[in-house]
């Protein structure tokens, strides 16, 4: 659910900035949309999945329950630096 509601925050946040840049808009929110959600699914699958399933063996449901968020953070971080570093260059390109 927290995924779901950053993955929107994210959308609006790169349809709000293409917009006042004159960019397209729809397509920069739903590339802001798939940076974060890929390397989430990657990382949930490929890292927070084995790495949970090991904690929960050595009983420390806590951290497993913070290893799963960490697919988050992950997304979270890719889209920002796709926000810094590949948006800024379309718009000063004028494309």
């Amino acid at each position: 659910m927290i995924g779901g509601i950053v993955a929107i925050a994210i959308a609006f946040w790169f349809y709000r900035t293409a917009e006042a840049r004159g960019l397209p808009n729809f397509q920069w929110a739903f590339a802001g949309t798939v940076a974060f959600y890929l390397p989430n699914f990657i990382w949930s699958l490929m890292v927070a999945r084995p790495w949970s399933a090991s904690l929960h063996q050595a009983n420390a449901a806590g951290t497993a329950g913070m290893v799963n968020f960490s697919s988050v953070f992950v997304g979270l971080a890719v889209a920002v630096l796709v926000y810094k570093f590949l948006l800024p260059k379309q718009g000063a390109s004028g494309s």
